[in-house]
């Protein structure tokens, strides 16, 4: 299943220099950031987007192929964003504690 859009189908036809446009900088903040935690979520987050985005350019759309109970389709790329994400929420919650 091809996908055009971002997670679950949402935003169809995002054109894939805005999602360059956000791995570069998401690039340029990972390179300033201090703690090896949230390092790692930034980088896990462009290492999927970057996954993502050679799909994009390759087959014109995200190819989606893991189904998940029925609910929506992704691919390990999805998941590799998902989890540096939570990487950085939980870094986030830390600093407030």
């Amino acid at each position: 299943m091809i996908n055009t859009g971002v997670s679950f189908g949402l935003l169809p036809g995002l054109s894939w220099i805005i999602l360059l446009g956000v791995l570069v900088g998401l690039t340029i903040y990972a390179v300033k950031m201090r703690e090896l935690w949230g390092r790692i979520g930034i980088g896990m987050i462009i290492v999927g987007g970057a996954g993502n985005l050679t799909q994009r350019l390759i087959y014109g759309g995200v190819v989606d192929n893991l189904n998940f109970f029925g609910l929506f389709y992704n691919n390990v790329w999805d998941y590799v964003i998902v989890v540096g994400v939570g990487i950085c929420l939980v870094q986030v919650f830390r600093r407030k504690l």
